[in-house]
């Protein structure tokens, strides 16, 4: 039996996305949603026109809103210690991200595959059944992993730019899937 792999998040990333970006962002969003709402108070960017000010609003909200909970999650990363992702023979464990699965065991796993978004590699695990995933997810993370359902076709997707990349990561998934998949007498290929 093969010993447990583990990945430890970037933190200097973690910083960056928790404390520059993610309150920049944040910021640029109140501004456009105090913009449309008490115009004067900011003038350079008040809305032209009715259109424009239902879309200030919108976009500030819906900006705020998503900007905060991401910066808010970002900076829950370095509360934890430990590994945010271990692959062993059993399956693989992800708290890497606000939209980790958790636990997937490899009796759950049909099969994986990369996806490239821009500079980001997300390794996307194809599962049996998507909908157990999704239920043992919180509400926002339910939210967003159906749009991975949609996108990418499961709702297991790990950001690896954050754990070392796929050339670290994938060499772990494939040895100790495949060991399972000896072990278990399956006929399951990735």
């Amino acid at each position: 039996m093969t010993d447990a792999v583990q990945f430890d998040v970037s933190r200097a990333r973690i910083l960056l996305m928790g404390l520059v970006l993610g309150p920049l962002m944040t910021a640029a969003a109140v501004l456009v949603l105090v913009a449309a709402v008490v115009p004067t108070a900011v003038p350079w960017l008040a809305p032209m026109s009715p259109i424009l000010w239902l879309l200030y609003v919108v976009a500030g909200v819906a900006g705020t809103a998503f900007f905060g909970f991401t910066t808010v999650a970002w900076l829950m990363l370095l509360r934890g210690p430990g590994p945010r992702l271990v692959v062993d023979a059993e399956g693989f464990t992800d708290t890497s991200s606000a939209v980790s699965s958790g636990r997937t065991t490899w009796d759950q796993v049909v099969g994986w595959h990369l996806h490239h978004v821009q500079r980001q590699t997300n390794l996307c695990i194809v599962v049996q059944d998507p909908q157990a995933v999704l239920g043992r997810m919180g509400p926002v993370a339910r939210l967003l992993s159906r749009s991975n359902v949609k996108l990418v076709g499961t709702p297991v997707c790990i950001g690896l730019n954050n754990l070392g990349g796929a050339e670290a990561v994938l060499p772990a998934f494939e040895q100790h899937y495949d060991q399972w998949v000896r072990e278990n007498a399956g006929t399951t290929e990735v």
